[in-house]
């Protein structure tokens, strides 16, 4: 007994091999396609805070992860964490990025006494 496929099974039919060698209407190897400039710029910082070992750039990073986090309603830490489904593990990693990013930066000794300055200055302006 011959049993047909089902009618909810689609089967594209081939391409002809003149269209299929024009790679402007194949994505997957168009070469005009834009590049991911900003996975090469995080690249090339993370290359020079390796070489430059200031910690700024790791703090910019998770300040950034934090920002983009908090605007689109999701984050990850080894696996997605979205706002909505889970809110307290998703503000817990927010504030999480946002303490990292300030240590970061505190520990950055120029950055450290620019605060220090700021508030001494500040305390004086209320005494």
């Amino acid at each position: 007994m011959a049993t047909s496929a089902p009618n909810s099974v689609k089967v594209n039919a081939p391409r002809p091999v003149s269209e299929s060698a024009n790679t402007s209407q194949n994505p997957s190897t168009n070469v005009d396609r834009d590049l991911p400039w900003k996975t090469f710029l995080g690249l090339g910082l993370i290359f020079i805070e390796l070489v430059l070992n200031t910690g700024i750039i790791w703090g910019v990073f998770m300040l950034l992860w934090a920002v983009m986090g908090i605007s689109s309603g999701q984050t990850y830490i080894l696996e997605i964490l979205e706002r909505r489904a889970h809110p307290i593990l998703f503000w817990v990693t927010i504030h999480l990025w946002l303490y990292i990013a300030a240590f970061f930066f505190m520990s950055n000794p120029h950055i450290y006494a620019f605060c220090q300055m700021l508030i001494v200055n500040t305390g004086a302006l209320f005494s």
